[in-house]
């Protein structure tokens, strides 16, 4: 049995060094040094002195979450992980993320709310790419999802939804009306609106994505400008038939399409 002679502060706040029988022993948190109620003249057995010891890991590895908490929540996977990037121990890691459940500090149901509602006023993803976001965060429980999901409401839905038609509706000019309804629609998909809780009709209804006479032919002498310089010379027959082919599946009808090689062939 040995006996505290002396307890020094360390420069780095909340960090003491513990001495016995005059010799430096170990190093000890506030925490660890009140809970144990470390003092000068207190004798500690090999035993205590091993148990003063886990319990200061563990305390170190609790300052590390909750930085790792001081800049965004987490879920308990990401805790997880970041601690073992560190190098704690896993008894020491599962009472860490223990404690702070109990203090409510890590709480999958309360991010995944937060993350959805983050999202819809920030971003202009959909639920489902959410949702594939929140399981790849580590959020397993899909009850915990559809709870969080629940606060992505159907204003919000429609709002982003119709934002983001928008946006992909003007990038897709240069192809034809029928062409820039699909690429929406599959914009759209593919940024999560889709499922029972989406209506792309509804979306769609609140849009002036008409493209009157002028503008398809706007697209169309756009879209054959270019597949012309690639498809030369229009008079071989295959060049003609790909070019055609071409114009056709960005939604350009061959009649429209063969009106414009008709105008071509007259201008040369």
């Amino acid at each position: 049995m040995k006996t505290i002679t002396q307890i020094t502060a360390q420069k780095k706040s909340g960090r003491y060094n513990i001495f016995l029988d005059k010799k430096y022993a170990f190093p000890v948190s506030e925490d660890v040094l009140i809970r144990y109620n470390l003092h000068k003249g207190l004798a500690l057995t090999d035993q205590l002195q091993a148990e003063i010891a886990a319990a200061d890991v563990v305390e170190k590895a609790y300052q590390l979450a909750l930085n790792y908490l001081s800049y965004q929540l987490r879920t308990i996977k990401e805790m997880r992980q970041y601690l073992k990037q560190h190098e704690v121990e896993a008894v020491a890691v599962d009472q860490v993320i223990a404690r702070l459940e109990q203090q409510q500090y890590l709480d999958d149901g309360a991010y995944a709310v937060a993350y959805v509602q983050t999202n819809k006023r920030l971003s202009l993803k959909g639920p489902q790419v959410i949702r594939q976001e929140l399981r790849q965060k580590g959020i397993s429980d899909e009850n915990l999802i559809v709870d969080g999901l629940a606060h992505y409401d159907q204003e919000s839905l429609l709002t982003n939804g119709q934002k983001l038609a928008q946006q992909i509706w003007q990038r897709q000019h240069h192809v034809s009306q029928r062409i820039r309804e699909q690429k929406v629609r599959q914009g759209l998909q593919q940024k999560g609106y889709s499922g029972v809780d989406f209506d792309f009709d509804l979306i769609w209804a609140q849009l002036d994505f008409e493209m009157d006479d002028e503008e398809e032919q706007d697209a169309l002498q756009m879209a054959a400008a270019k597949a012309q310089r690639h498809y030369q010379p229009l008079t071989d027959r295959k060049q003609r038939q790909k070019f055609t082919q071409s114009l056709y599946r960005k939604g350009f009808a061959f009649e429209a399409i063969n009106n414009w090689l008709a105008d071509h062939e007259q201008d040369d």
